[in-house]
């Protein structure tokens, strides 16, 4: 599923992957109860078979080993206790990628899943607004990585 995302990638010196950070699938029952809705399928695919990708120093947001989970800022949990915390985001947008003070990307899961997948929105900082940004999780990482 991710061969091609693999080769682009490969052409972008900007976006990372490191190899061994992928995710067990008891970690991501447990994520899923937390959040109280189900992960999206091409999300947690990635999670089990790559589990990181960094597109300069920004993360998209993973969930990180149990042991560091509590204080990682890459942990898609750990920020969702945060946003909850804070009380900003509407309903139903979890955070997914945070890479740094002019926009923001979060799962829409307010209408829950479409065929297996929620789409992406990104908040433009400067008015505030959210608009669409990609279908699915594939779709917004193949955009995050050719726009780097």
């Amino acid at each position: 599923m991710f061969d091609d995302l693999k080769a682009l990638v490969a052409q972008h010196p900007r976006v990372k992957m490191l190899l061994g950070r992928q995710v067990d699938i008891d970690r991501i029952r447990d994520a899923e109860k937390e959040l109280g809705v189900p992960l999206p399928e091409s999300y947690k695919e990635w999670l089990l078979e790559l589990g990181n990708l960094r597109v300069g120093a920004f993360a998209v947001l993973t969930l990180a080993p149990r042991d560091v989970s509590e204080i990682s800022e890459s942990d898609l949990v750990y920020n969702f206790r945060l946003d909850a915390r804070d009380g900003e985001l509407p309903v139903g947008y979890i955070s997914l990628y945070l890479p740094d003070t002019d926009e923001s990307f979060y799962f829409d899961a307010s209408s829950g899943l479409i065929c297996g997948e929620y789409p992406i929105v990104r908040r433009d900082w400067s008015d505030g607004k959210y608009e669409p940004f990609a279908e699915d999780f594939l779709g917004f990482i193949e955009k995050i990585v050719r726009q780097a």
